[in-house]
């Protein structure tokens, strides 16, 4: 009897392990098509992209779309994603920070929120600290 509890359990375990890899093979999958769409849409060439080339790829590249669907993000999301990824204000992000970061944001679901909160935050913050500076010019 231990002996085939024990067959079921390494069983069980190697399946458990097989998911694991199926998964992070799919996640990989994934990833590299997000990459070679962004290739795509990189207007200019230049290695990074824009907002302006996000928000056109999502209205003008169904792949693009659909697979920004399929993370729920929408055209109004792309922005605040945008800016959270663009941390050094440039107005570009590289491929590879823009897919990296947007998988880490819809893996990591309760964090997600988060992440959209402090990109909010942050925006409000940037508006607000303007606002001042136009006040105390006047």
């Amino acid at each position: 009897l231990t002996v085939i509890v024990d067959v079921a359990n390494s069983a069980r375990e190697q399946d458990v392990r097989q998911k694991l890899l199926d998964k992070e093979a799919e996640f990989q999958a994934a990833k590299n098509k997000l990459f070679n769409l962004c290739v795509l849409l990189d207007e200019d060439g230049s290695g990074t992209l824009t907002l302006d080339e996000l928000q056109s790829g999502l209205s003008s590249n169904i792949d693009f779309a659909t697979t920004m669907a399929a993370m729920d993000v929408n055209d109004g999301d792309m922005e605040i994603i945008f800016r959270l990824l663009d941390e050094d204000h440039s107005g570009t992000v590289s491929y590879k920070e823009f897919v990296e970061q947007l998988h880490k944001l819809k893996s990591q679901d309760s964090h997600t929120m988060l992440i959209f909160i402090k990109g909010y935050l942050n925006e409000v913050r940037l508006r607000l600290a303007q606002q001042v500076k136009i006040m105390q010019e006047d």
